[in-house]
């Protein structure tokens, strides 16, 4: 759901600031809090945040918009190029803490397809990260998502069926305090019932592969294919 933005009367500066404070925090405590439906027209370098936080995020030069959605071209892991954001759709953290899971519910929602077998779809934070990591990878074509804090560890898995057909899923996680849950195209397909804590952390959310690459073998886990969109929801 997407929220809409509210109006009010200037009734003396100190009811403005609490009205303001009032609203930011409830936009970060709960609702849509990014929403890219990835339908820039073609040379976008703004992937318009829809949610009405102004999440916004910077779409790389290798990434092709087409006014439908954002296609993402072919490095296999063994090419061993960096290419930095420029592969990347990136959304920098927000500094009141609305795009962190935190401890509570949070769920995760894309559509996208493939034809490949590797690459990391979305994610915040990568393994060593201080405040821990969410990310959605593919590996053999099937689809996971991992939320890990140093307080514990749950996965969720799209079963046994690979995705990576090369026609449009829609993939859905849903983290509580205690499990992680993934829907395909509507039906239920993994739980991890394990508790993870809390997660926050200062990292940008990245659509596409790591924002860091492995310093020693270099791979990105570059994602190839087409997102059609990314919404995530606390609360």
């Amino acid at each position: 759901m997407i929220r809409n933005k509210r109006r009010v009367a200037s009734i003396g500066t100190l009811v403005v600031v609490a009205f303001t404070t009032v609203v930011s925090g409830a936009a970060a405590a709960s609702g849509t809090v990014l929403n890219l439906q990835l339908n820039e027209p073609a040379g976008s370098a703004t992937a318009v945040d829809s949610s009405g936080l102004k999440h916004d995020g910077s779409i790389g030069s290798h990434v092709v918009m087409n006014g439908v959605y954002a296609h993402f071209d072919r490095h296999p892991p063994g090419e061993g190029i960096p290419y930095g954001l420029a592969h990347l759709i990136t959304i920098p953290d927000a500094t009141d803490g609305s795009l962190d899971p935190g401890s509570g519910n949070f769920t995760i929602e894309i559509r996208y397809r493939t034809k490949e077998n590797f690459g990391n779809v979305l994610q915040k934070g990568q393994a060593r990260t201080v405040g821990g990591q969410v990310k959605l990878q593919q590996p053999k074509g099937k689809m996971s998502c991992m939320f890990k804090t140093p307080q514990g560890t749950a996965t969720a898995g799209s079963g046994t069926t690979p995705l990576n057909d090369n026609v449009f899923h829609t993939v859905r996680c849903e983290r509580t305090p205690t499990s992680v849950t993934m829907y395909v195209d509507g039906v239920r397909t993994g739980r991890s019932t394990r508790s993870t804590g809390t997660l926050n952390n200062t990292k940008p959310w990245t659509i596409g592969g790591k924002s860091e690459c492995d310093a020693v073998q270099v791979t990105c886990d570059y994602f190839a294919g087409d997102i059609d969109y990314v919404t995530l929801t606390k609360g």
